[in-house]
Protein backbone atom coordinates (compact mmCIF):
# COMPACT_ATOMS: atom_id res chain seq x y z
CA UNK A 1 0.00 0.00 0.00
CA UNK A 2 2.98 2.58 1.42
CA UNK A 3 4.23 1.85 -2.06
CA UNK A 4 1.87 2.24 -4.30
CA UNK A 5 1.15 5.68 -2.59
CA UNK A 6 4.38 6.67 -2.90
CA UNK A 7 4.71 6.26 -6.41
CA UNK A 8 1.73 8.18 -7.27
CA UNK A 9 3.25 10.69 -5.33
CA UNK A 10 6.33 10.74 -7.98
CA UNK A 11 3.79 11.18 -10.52
CA UNK A 12 2.04 13.86 -8.95
CA UNK A 13 5.37 15.61 -8.32
CA UNK A 14 5.51 16.91 -11.81
CA UNK A 15 2.41 18.43 -11.89
CA UNK A 16 2.34 20.46 -8.89
CA UNK A 17 3.16 23.85 -9.27
CA UNK A 18 6.26 25.21 -7.45
CA UNK A 19 6.05 26.70 -4.03
CA UNK A 20 7.94 26.87 -0.89
CA UNK A 21 7.95 22.99 1.00
CA UNK A 22 5.13 23.02 3.49
CA UNK A 23 5.32 22.47 6.95
CA UNK A 24 3.67 19.11 7.99
CA UNK A 25 0.61 18.12 6.82
CA UNK A 26 -1.88 17.93 9.38
CA UNK A 27 -4.02 14.10 9.77
CA UNK A 28 -7.08 14.29 11.33
CA UNK A 29 -9.78 11.58 12.71
CA UNK A 30 -12.71 10.57 11.17
CA UNK A 31 -14.69 13.74 9.47
CA UNK A 32 -18.21 13.37 10.64
CA UNK A 33 -20.52 15.62 8.77
CA UNK A 34 -24.24 16.54 10.68
CA UNK A 35 -25.58 17.31 13.98
CA UNK A 36 -23.53 16.19 17.39
CA UNK A 37 -26.29 15.19 19.02
CA UNK A 38 -28.16 13.77 15.55
CA UNK A 39 -29.64 10.18 16.81
CA UNK A 40 -28.05 8.18 14.05
CA UNK A 41 -25.09 7.95 12.36
CA UNK A 42 -25.32 6.76 8.87
CA UNK A 43 -21.37 5.33 7.94
CA UNK A 44 -21.04 4.72 4.08
CA UNK A 45 -17.85 2.38 3.60
CA UNK A 46 -17.12 3.46 0.06
CA UNK A 47 -14.33 3.67 -2.21
CA UNK A 48 -13.47 6.78 -4.87
CA UNK A 49 -13.38 4.66 -7.59
CA UNK A 50 -15.99 2.72 -7.19
CA UNK A 51 -18.88 3.41 -9.84
CA UNK A 52 -21.62 2.83 -7.54
CA UNK A 53 -20.02 4.78 -4.69
CA UNK A 54 -20.01 7.96 -7.36
CA UNK A 55 -23.35 7.28 -8.61
CA UNK A 56 -24.61 7.24 -4.88
CA UNK A 57 -22.34 10.70 -4.16
CA UNK A 58 -23.95 12.41 -7.52
CA UNK A 59 -27.88 11.06 -7.99
CA UNK A 60 -28.93 10.72 -4.10
CA UNK A 61 -26.57 12.32 -1.51
CA UNK A 62 -27.73 15.67 -2.40
CA UNK A 63 -31.62 14.79 -1.57
CA UNK A 64 -30.09 12.25 1.57
CA UNK A 65 -28.34 15.04 2.88
CA UNK A 66 -30.89 17.71 2.52
CA UNK A 67 -33.79 15.74 4.04
CA UNK A 68 -31.25 14.26 6.58
CA UNK A 69 -28.50 15.81 7.79
CA UNK A 70 -28.82 19.87 7.44
CA UNK A 71 -32.06 19.11 9.39
CA UNK A 72 -30.32 17.39 12.34
CA UNK A 73 -31.67 14.19 12.13
CA UNK A 74 -28.57 12.37 11.07
CA UNK A 75 -24.39 12.33 11.12
CA UNK A 76 -22.77 10.43 8.36
CA UNK A 77 -19.25 9.55 7.45
CA UNK A 78 -17.60 8.02 4.46
CA UNK A 79 -15.26 5.34 5.59
CA UNK A 80 -12.46 4.44 3.41
CA UNK A 81 -12.14 1.27 1.57
CA UNK A 82 -10.14 1.15 -2.09
CA UNK A 83 -11.10 -0.48 -5.06
CA UNK A 84 -9.34 -0.64 -7.96
CA UNK A 85 -6.97 1.59 -8.99
CA UNK A 86 -6.35 1.78 -5.50
CA UNK A 87 -3.41 3.92 -5.70
CA UNK A 88 -6.12 6.56 -7.15
CA UNK A 89 -8.39 5.57 -4.37
CA UNK A 90 -6.03 5.66 -1.47
CA UNK A 91 -4.05 9.19 -3.14
CA UNK A 92 -8.05 10.36 -2.76
CA UNK A 93 -8.70 9.41 0.49
CA UNK A 94 -5.20 10.60 1.68
CA UNK A 95 -5.79 14.12 -0.15
CA UNK A 96 -8.99 14.81 1.53
CA UNK A 97 -8.01 14.12 5.28
CA UNK A 98 -5.27 16.46 4.93
CA UNK A 99 -8.05 19.23 3.57
CA UNK A 100 -9.01 19.11 7.41
CA UNK A 101 -12.84 19.33 8.89
CA UNK A 102 -13.24 22.16 6.34
CA UNK A 103 -11.73 20.26 3.08
CA UNK A 104 -12.39 16.92 3.55
CA UNK A 105 -15.93 16.34 2.12
CA UNK A 106 -15.05 19.09 -0.91
CA UNK A 107 -12.02 16.72 -1.75
CA UNK A 108 -14.57 13.87 -1.88
CA UNK A 109 -16.98 15.36 -3.68
CA UNK A 110 -14.73 16.86 -6.02
CA UNK A 111 -13.32 13.05 -6.89
CA UNK A 112 -16.57 11.68 -7.03
CA UNK A 113 -18.32 14.56 -9.52
CA UNK A 114 -15.24 13.95 -12.09
CA UNK A 115 -15.06 10.09 -11.30
CA UNK A 116 -16.91 9.26 -15.37
CA UNK A 117 -14.74 11.73 -17.10
CA UNK A 118 -11.65 9.74 -15.15
CA UNK A 119 -12.14 7.11 -16.05
CA UNK A 120 -13.01 7.83 -19.80
CA UNK A 121 -9.75 9.65 -19.98
CA UNK A 122 -8.11 7.61 -18.18
CA UNK A 123 -6.21 10.81 -16.34
CA UNK A 124 -6.43 10.02 -12.54
CA UNK A 125 -4.05 13.09 -12.01
CA UNK A 126 -5.78 15.77 -13.35
CA UNK A 127 -8.72 14.99 -11.55
CA UNK A 128 -7.06 13.97 -8.19
CA UNK A 129 -5.30 17.85 -8.35
CA UNK A 130 -8.63 19.14 -9.13
CA UNK A 131 -10.04 17.67 -6.09
CA UNK A 132 -7.30 18.68 -3.78
CA UNK A 133 -7.82 22.10 -4.86
CA UNK A 134 -11.17 22.56 -3.93
CA UNK A 135 -10.23 20.98 -0.72
CA UNK A 136 -7.62 24.15 -0.27
CA UNK A 137 -4.58 21.72 -0.70
CA UNK A 138 -2.56 22.11 -3.86
CA UNK A 139 1.31 22.28 -5.15
CA UNK A 140 3.83 21.18 -3.00
CA UNK A 141 1.60 20.94 -0.08
CA UNK A 142 0.05 17.79 -2.69
CA UNK A 143 3.16 15.85 -2.74
CA UNK A 144 3.99 16.13 1.22
CA UNK A 145 0.19 14.93 2.09
CA UNK A 146 0.50 11.61 0.13
CA UNK A 147 3.75 10.84 1.24
CA UNK A 148 3.78 11.95 4.94
CA UNK A 149 3.74 8.16 7.05
CA UNK A 150 1.15 9.40 9.86
CA UNK A 151 -1.45 9.66 6.94
CA UNK A 152 -0.40 5.94 5.55
CA UNK A 153 -0.52 5.06 8.49
CA UNK A 154 -3.96 6.49 9.11
CA UNK A 155 -5.51 5.06 5.84
CA UNK A 156 -4.37 1.67 6.78
CA UNK A 157 -5.77 1.82 10.04
CA UNK A 158 -9.23 2.73 8.39
CA UNK A 159 -8.72 -0.01 5.91
CA UNK A 160 -8.11 -2.61 8.75
CA UNK A 161 -11.43 -1.18 10.65
CA UNK A 162 -13.47 -1.97 6.99
CA UNK A 163 -12.27 -5.41 7.11
CA UNK A 164 -13.27 -5.94 10.76
CA UNK A 165 -16.71 -4.79 10.74
CA UNK A 166 -17.47 -7.18 8.00
CA UNK A 167 -16.93 -5.19 4.67
CA UNK A 168 -16.71 -6.75 1.51
CA UNK A 169 -17.44 -4.44 -0.86
CA UNK A 170 -18.74 -1.20 -1.79
CA UNK A 171 -20.64 0.93 -0.98
CA UNK A 172 -21.86 -0.67 2.37
CA UNK A 173 -23.86 1.26 4.30
CA UNK A 174 -24.54 1.06 8.28
CA UNK A 175 -27.09 2.89 10.38
CA UNK A 176 -26.24 2.99 13.85
CA UNK A 177 -23.40 0.11 13.85
CA UNK A 178 -25.94 -2.06 12.00
CA UNK A 179 -24.90 -3.05 8.75
CA UNK A 180 -28.35 -2.58 6.61
CA UNK A 181 -27.31 -2.58 3.10
CA UNK A 182 -24.38 -3.79 0.63
CA UNK A 183 -24.73 -1.87 -2.68
CA UNK A 184 -26.67 1.45 -3.65
CA UNK A 185 -29.12 2.87 -1.27
CA UNK A 186 -32.52 4.99 -2.40
CA UNK A 187 -34.13 7.57 -1.44
CA UNK A 188 -36.61 5.00 -0.06
CA UNK A 189 -34.29 2.69 1.30
CA UNK A 190 -32.68 5.19 3.42
CA UNK A 191 -35.95 6.26 4.70
CA UNK A 192 -36.84 2.78 6.06
CA UNK A 193 -33.35 2.67 7.60
CA UNK A 194 -33.25 5.35 9.29
CA UNK A 195 -36.97 4.73 10.53
CA UNK A 196 -36.14 1.30 11.77
CA UNK A 197 -32.79 3.06 13.15
CA UNK A 198 -34.65 5.26 15.24
CA UNK A 199 -36.70 2.62 16.44
CA UNK A 200 -34.27 0.27 17.61
CA UNK A 201 -32.32 3.33 19.50
CA UNK A 202 -35.44 4.05 21.13
CA UNK A 203 -35.91 0.61 22.94
CA UNK A 204 -35.20 -0.02 26.78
Amino acid sequence: MRLIITLLATILLGLAAPEARSAEVPVGPDRVMGRAGAPVLVEEFASLTCSSCGRFANDIFPAFKARYIDTGKVRFVVRPVLTPPQNVAAAGFMLARCAGPAGYYNVIKGIFRRQEEMFRSGDARAALLAAAAEGGISGAAVNACLADPAGQAALDADLAAAVSRGVESTPTFFFNGVKVKTGEMTLQEIDAAYTAALKARRKP
